[in-house]
């Protein structure tokens, strides 16, 4: 079975190529949305209302006009604010504005970190990979671990067509639409303590790199909606032909992990991760400032 899904994949991360070339000159992008169909299958076996998996659904491919067309930032951000709360409220009906507030804000930062780093060949794959590698072998949600195979067997097939510089990106409809699979496999593992802490491992590097860049941009009165070249991994890109930018992303995951797991930290847990991910972040850019000039 997993060598039919994986070759599946593959056909299918081919033909989108080749469908893509036939009608734009542009990358292709956005292949990660059609992670919709295998994922489908997790919403119906979830008993999820059917408004809520058509609601899902409708925000993705719209989602998917901003690969395609481009759509307006303030429409990709109502739709994040759509997707947080149509999630919140398929796992309860309880108005707890603080919950949702906190909801809403984690859900626009996982976003817009996958798609800050979907920007060089492999580093969104790797990423994923490591999150629902975390979801495979430590949910206890059976149906969770079936569909996180699924989705790890996709990035496997992507991956391959991704190895090529500017060959195939994922897309922000499929980070879209891939944090709205993470939050609904988040809600329903929300009492395993060790899942969280590893997630909370993984994702933590990624989100302190972003906001130092936007912190960053704001400070030198840069346009926050262009393209920048800032974060670690495309400084790592630029000055050298191997995969070095993929460590950072790998190596804090391990630190991290390593850290959650052998330490006993309980509440300083987060506290002392993002204090040791924004010192060594300083440091590490100070190296590499250092190695280039």
């Amino acid at each position: 079975m997993k060598l039919i899904f994986l070759s599946t994949f593959l056909l299918v991360n081919f033909l989108y190529i080749k469908i893509w070339n036939n009608f734009s000159n542009k990358v292709p992008t956005g292949v990660g949305f059609l992670l919709i169909i295998p994922c489908f299958f997790f919403y119906l076996e979830q008993n999820l209302y059917f408004i809520i998996i058509s609601l899902i659904i409708i925000f993705s491919f719209i989602y998917l006009l901003d690969d395609l067309i481009e759509i307006n930032f303030l429409v990709r951000i109502l739709l994040q604010i759509f997707a947080s709360l149509v999630i919140y409220f398929s796992f309860t009906s309880e108005l707890n504005l603080i919950i949702i507030f906190i909801n809403l804000v984690l859900f626009l930062i996982l976003v817009n970190v996958l798609n800050f780093h979907d920007g060089e060949d492999l580093n969104i794959a790797t990423l994923l990979f490591i999150i629902f590698g975390i979801f495979y072998f430590y949910a206890e949600n059976s149906l969770i671990q079936k569909t996180s195979e699924v989705i790890l067997l996709f990035l496997i097939s992507f991956s391959i067509f991704n190895r090529k510089k500017n060959f195939l990106y994922f897309g922000d409809s499929g980070c879209y639409f891939l944090s709205i699979i993470i939050f609904l496999f988040v809600y329903n593992e929300i009492q395993n303590l060790i899942l969280i802490k590893l997630l909370i491992s993984v994702i933590l590097f990624p989100i302190i790199d972003v906001v130092y860049v936007i912190l960053y941009r704001i400070l030198n009165k840069q346009n926050l909606l262009s393209r920048n070249y800032l974060h670690i991994y495309q400084i790592l890109a630029k000055k050298s032909i191997l995969k070095f930018y993929l460590l950072p992303n790998i190596l804090f995951s391990i630190l991290n992990i390593f850290i959650s797991l052998y330490f006993n930290l309980e509440l300083g847990f987060l506290v002392c991760l993002i204090f040791l991910n924004i010192f060594l972040l300083f440091v590490i850019r100070f190296a590499i400032q250092k190695l280039i000039n």
